[in-house]
């Protein structure tokens, strides 16, 4: 029995259809069955309420005048059902032990095990042999009643578990949330401070790179996708990667503060590639690793070029304006009578080549010091609206005595619509034949040339490249680094002028003067010069 006055569950609901039934019809033995349950019903709570205490750890913890409550509302709601076929009672009843008990964390078997004690329990006592006739006409109607409490429970305890779910879900969604936009913020402000800013800078450890932000690989020609874990060695050259990776390792063992290297980069071209790099050692998190920042210097160190050329050049102007009046002139003077005597003279044989030797070394040095000369002179254009295109052919029929005794095919190939260029077209035909010039020397009977002219675009504007190709020899890879140097030359009896003029004269137009080609398939130059406007 109670051991304290049992307070009744008070559900209040709106009447649900389907719920509420006509009173059915009961035969004698049901009627029975009803007033034997109505007598029984205290004995029956109390039955419950014990076997429901030790049914498993969720209920054997509850407080006993809870359980009295519960089951007391839940015996009279099964009794309505019963008696009456109502089940809206029990339907109120549902709902509410469905929030208790899903609210406390109760497996769905606990609940609906202790939903089945009641008809374990009135099953038991019918059984007995005096109330044995009973049994047949309340088996049914428990059943069906049960079955009803049973799925309604099921169904709604999973709606509620589904609820509960979708709002711990949306909660931790609002969670997930917050923290991705602080993450985003703080993501945000990494990118700031490390991927947008111009120097590269990197994590290395263990020789191999396991982080590089976007400028690094700008300027090692990397794919961010695929750079972690490639080696540093492999984005410098080989003639430096000793020098940094000892480097490196060194300031790895000492865990020294640091320090400064220089390098040229993997893959650029040598004039793009000069690069400075600072590094540091640091315990990231338990592991020690290299950090560093590396910064593009190509411009400083061609600055730097620039400056010892023009020094040099600047000296040997001075050398060359000094000697001017006192070579050219009697130099001219030497020329001219020579050439007049080779045509007086009847000379024959070996005196004869003589005098055309003299005539022909006159004329190369008189060549030599107008080089001299235009080096040392600021250069000046008078830039005029032209076609490349007919410059070139004019520039190939200067030539035309010279390509014939050489035994040289010419090949030209010419657009119909060529934009034209603000060009001086005597500083141009200049810069053609000095490249024609190259490339007949480099030539031998049998060989070709071929000058090209194209329109382009890119990224800067538009251009008119103007290019002259040869089959020759080509360039070994230690020459062309020297290419455009002044008194750089690889041929017997060259000044090394005529690639720097052709330079300085493209430059001066805005342009670039560029090179193709490796040692044994021939070389390409082509000067680009900007579209007129």
């Amino acid at each position: 029995m109670l051991t304290e006055p049992a307070e009744a569950v008070v559900l209040e609901d709106e009447a649900e259809p389907g719920l509420v039934l006509v009173p059915p019809r009961h035969s004698p033995a049901y009627l029975a069955f009803l007033v034997w349950l109505e007598a029984e019903a205290d004995g029956l709570i109390d039955d419950w309420v014990d076997r429901l205490s030790k049914l498993s750890p969720s209920y054997s913890v509850r407080p006993t005048a809870e359980l009295y409550r519960t089951v007391n509302e839940a015996f009279r709601a099964n009794q309505e059902v019963l008696s009456s076929g109502n089940r809206q009672r029990i339907a109120n009843f549902i709902r509410f032990i469905t929030e208790m008990r899903l609210r406390s964390g109760f497996p769905l078997s606990d609940v609906q095990r202790a939903f089945e004690l009641f008809r374990a329990l009135v099953v038991e006592r019918l059984l007995d042999p005096s109330l044995i006739h009973l049994l047949g006409a309340a088996l049914q109607p428990i059943n069906q009643c049960l079955a009803f409490t049973i799925h309604r429970f099921s169904d709604l305890f999973q709606q509620m578990a589904e609820r509960a779910i979708r709002s711990h879900a949306q909660g931790l969604e609002r969670t997930v949330r917050i923290r991705t936009t602080e993450l985003a913020e703080s993501e945000q402000r990494y990118k700031t401070l490390v991927n947008e800013i111009n120097d590269g800078y990197f994590i290395i450890q263990g020789e191999r790179v396991a982080f590089a932000n976007q400028a690094f690989c700008r300027m090692h020609e990397a794919d961010p996708e695929t750079i972690a874990g490639r080696p540093f060695g492999d984005f410098v050259t080989p003639d430096c990667r000793s020098r940094v990776l000892e480097a490196l390792r060194l300031a790895f063992s000492d865990r020294s503060t640091g320090g400064q290297v220089e390098y040229t980069r993997q893959g650029c071209p040598p004039s793009e590639a000069p690069t400075e790099m600072k590094y540091k050692v640091v315990e990231l998190g338990q592991v020690p690793v290299t950090i560093g920042i590396c910064r593009d210097i190509s411009g400083r160190v061609a600055m730097e070029n620039r400056l010892r050329e023009n020094e040099r050049m600047a000296y040997v102007g001075q050398i060359a304006a000094s000697l001017s009046h006192e070579i050219r002139n009697p130099l001219s003077t030497c020329t001219l009578n020579m050439m007049i005597l080779q045509d007086k003279l009847q000379l024959e044989g070996f005196d004869r080549r003589r005098l055309e030797m003299t005539v022909r070394e006159l004329t190369r040095l008189d060549s030599i010091l107008h080089q001299l000369l235009d080096m040392a002179r600021p250069m000046t254009i008078l830039p005029a609206p032209m076609n490349l295109a007919l410059a070139a052919g004019d520039c190939v029929d200067l030539l035309t005595d010279r390509i014939k005794a050489t035994g040289v095919r010419v090949r030209q190939r010419h657009p119909p619509q060529l934009p034209l260029v603000e060009a001086d077209a005597g500083k141009i035909e200049q810069a053609v034949l000095n490249l024609m010039l190259n490339a007949l020397e480099s030539l031998e009977a049998g060989g070709r040339i071929t000058v090209w002219t194209r329109a382009l675009s890119d990224d800067c504007g538009r251009w008119v490249e103007l290019g002259v190709h040869d089959n020759g020899p080509g360039i070994s890879p230690e020459a062309r680094e020297h290419l455009f140097t002044p008194f750089f030359t690889n041929k017997h009896r060259g000044t090394g002028l005529g690639l720097s003029i052709v330079q300085r004269i493209v430059e001066a137009h805005g342009g670039s003067v560029r090179v193709k080609g490796r040692h044994g398939i021939g070389v390409a130059f082509a000067m680009r010069l900007p579209c007129r406007a």
